[in-house]
């Protein structure tokens, strides 16, 4: 009766033993073993804890010679050839001994030794194991993938109470590490320790559970934030326009003189002075028929003759932001080391008007994107980069001085958006565009009513819309027109309406100019109040 009723015990046991077990979430320990391990390295930490400057040659090359022998044994062992392991070791210990390294540095070496004899098959280099892992430091214990390693040889070699400690020890420094919990339930339930066992069956499904709601919440929040961004990019109306360097108004007659005081330049100065300007100004006509090799070398030509004029570095401003322009807009990869060469010396006085300020934002954007890493799958850009992410950040700032400087340059604005979008920024990309929108608003209604009868003029604004064009057809340089705004009508088709008259003869001769430079279909409209009105064309 009393051997029924034990059976019937421990059957019971058994079966509440399976659900427990069962009733975990494997998830993460799916495909777990007790005393799994794997060989590790990191040979290249060994001389982490030695004092470089007090290193000598003799122990440099030393070190070199034992961490060769030691990763062929790092690789045997991965083999399981753990005798052949064994004398790669004793090589590498023996040229580690001449380097004379500290107990620290040797942690690596000697544990991987006592995994290699313990893992022999022969009995009697079990004490050699046993002495080996008593030769460990503390530190190797920061690390719990070593403390783990250690933990196992200890297991191998009988010391099962400090093995377990070890394991137990990992667990309070990393409750997610779950091949520790495995191997130490494991070495609970052979001892016949079967509440300790259960403790951490138990404690390891707190953990699995505990790390499944943090990776949702994760999950939750990446979710959120793609989902966030789609919304964003949905109320962002206008797509912006990516800075064209090839495409920008070239700016002539710079005066590189203005910086320097007149009085002082002898005649051998002004005479390279003077040649120095004339081959500038060859060279900046070269740039604006987009002759970028023939630009260049004339600039730099200049560039030597006006420095041997003695101009200042705020003079020879204009002529080393141009040749910045002439190596970006070739688009080669030696055209970055060149622009850098000469953007390094220029000065802040380069950014006090509106138009060389709006063209070193595109420089510094083209830079940027040259520097970029291009994922050569799809085309992107990784702009993690150091060089990229400095440069894209001074184009920003350089767009922003612009609208700063003329807040009716909806160019500036346009390319804002585009390099915002591009850099996944689209909360301020949106601030952007409504800024825009207000810009568009502002410059087709001018002035108020009242304002404009004040100055004698009627109450209706004329403007003339040059023409609707895709990405593909829109003239290069119809944004530098006088008073330009964009509406999108598609996502491919934009219309441009330009100028911005207060009687109807102006905007007739500015149609008249607009035709002759082959916008044939431009008409005027006109607007007042900020609304389209119609008239007597």
């Amino acid at each position: 009766m009393n051997k029924i009723i034990t059976l019937i015990i421990l059957s019971l046991f058994i079966s509440i033993y399976t659900i427990t077990a069962s009733s975990i979430d494997s998830s993460y320990t799916e495909g777990l073993k007790a005393y799994q391990w794997t060989a590790i390295s990191d040979v290249e930490k060994t001389m982490q804890y030695e004092n470089q400057k007090e290193l000598t040659k003799r122990a440099i090359d030393q070190a070199k010679l034992a961490a060769e022998h030691y990763k062929s044994g790092v690789n045997l062992m991965k083999n399981k050839e753990f005798i052949a392991a064994i004398t790669e070791f004793k090589a590498a210990m023996k040229r580690y001994k001449r380097a004379k390294l500290s107990p620290d540095a040797l942690n690596f070496i000697h544990t991987n030794m006592a995994l290699s004899y313990a893992k022999s098959g022969n009995k009697d280099d079990l004490s050699t194991a046993n002495r080996l892992l008593s030769l460990i430091t503390n530190r190797a214990y920061n690390d719990n993938k070593w403390t783990y390693n250690i933990a196992i040889a200890h297991y191998l070699v009988g010391n099962q109470n400090e093995a377990a400690s070890l394991l137990s020890s990992i667990i309070r420094k990393d409750e997610y590490f779950f091949q520790a919990y495995i191997t130490l339930e494991d070495i609970y339930r052979n001892s016949g320790n079967t509440s300790d066992a259960k403790k951490v069956i138990a404690r390891m499904e707190t953990a699995e559970n505990k790390l499944r709601k943090k990776n949702q919440k994760i999950k939750q929040k990446k979710s959120e934030i793609k989902t966030e961004r789609k919304n964003t990019k949905k109320t962002i109306s206008a797509k912006g326009k990516r800075p064209d360097i090839k495409n920008l108004k070239i700016l002539k007659n710079d005066n590189h003189m203005q910086f320097n005081k007149i009085k002082q330049i002898d005649e051998r100065s002004m005479v390279q002075i003077q040649e120095g300007i004339s081959t500038y100004n060859i060279g900046v006509n070269s740039l604006s028929k987009k002759e970028y090799k023939a630009a260049q070398d004339y600039l730099k030509d200049a560039e030597k003759r006006l420095k041997r004029g003695k101009i200042t570095d705020d003079g020879l401003n204009y002529v080393r932001g141009n040749l910045a322009i002439a190596y970006l807009a070739t688009e080669e990869k030696r055209g970055v080391g060149q622009a850098k060469r000469y953007l390094r010396p220029i000065t802040s006085k380069l950014f006090k008007t509106r138009e060389w300020t709006y063209n070193m934002a595109v420089v510094y954007y083209q830079f940027a994107y040259m520097s970029a890493r291009e994922n050569k799958k799809d085309g992107t850009r990784k702009w993690k980069t150091t060089a990229a992410a400095e440069n894209i950040s001074k184009s920003i700032k350089l767009f922003q001085q612009v609208i700063k400087q003329d807040k009716l340059f909806l160019t500036a604005y346009e390319n804002l958006i585009y390099i915002y979008k591009e850099q996944n920024e689209y909360t301020k990309a949106d601030k952007v565009v409504k800024a825009a929108k207000k810009v568009r608003l502002k410059l087709m209604e001018s002035f108020t009513k009242e304002d404009q009868l004040a100055k004698g003029l009627s109450a209706a604004i004329f403007r003339v819309n040059l023409g609707t064009f895709g990405n593909f057809d829109t003239p290069a340089k119809i944004d530098y027109e006088p008073n330009v705004i964009t509406i999108p009508i598609s996502e491919y088709k934009t219309t441009y309406l330009a100028g911005l008259f207060y009687s109807l003869e102006e905007a007739i001769e500015y149609k008249k100019k607009m035709n002759e430079k082959g916008y044939s279909k431009a008409y005027i409209v006109a607007y007042k109040d900020g609304e389209e009105i119609e008239f007597e064309k």
